[in-house]
């Protein structure tokens, strides 16, 4: 059987979005069994400890398809594209911020790793 070239990208995104999953889960096991890969679209879904979910993506860029990551906020939500997929799950780590020292995300901090106003 051969592929079309549509089912040929397809198939590529498919292979992307599964690195991009497991390089966060071996930067972050306990994001185990809560990535929330779409089925039809180059989309996953990671959660934040706010309860909401930055979403990473394929979108077509002006001169080439590009992997972004979005990142919900009330008022302005933010983009963040990436050069290459490693820099991505990068951007992904930096925006579910650090692991405490049992493994467990640091408690009080929001997404993005930054410790809270006081």
């Amino acid at each position: 059987m051969l592929l079309s070239r549509d089912m040929a990208a397809a198939f590529g995104d498919w292979l992307e979005r599964e690195r991009i999953q497991q390089a966060l889960l071996r930067a972050r096991p306990d994001l185990s069994g809560r990535l929330d890969p779409d089925e039809d679209r180059p989309m996953l879904r990671v959660p934040l400890g706010d309860g909401t979910s930055a979403l990473v993506a394929k979108i077509s860029g002006p001169e080439r398809p590009t992997w972004v990551v979005g990142i919900p906020h009330p008022r302005t939500p933010i983009l963040r594209e990436a050069a290459t997929l490693e820099e991505l799950v990068q951007r992904v780590l930096e925006v579910l911020g650090p692991l405490g020292v049992d493994g467990a995300p640091a408690a009080g901090r929001p997404p993005g790793g930054s410790p809270p106003a006081g």
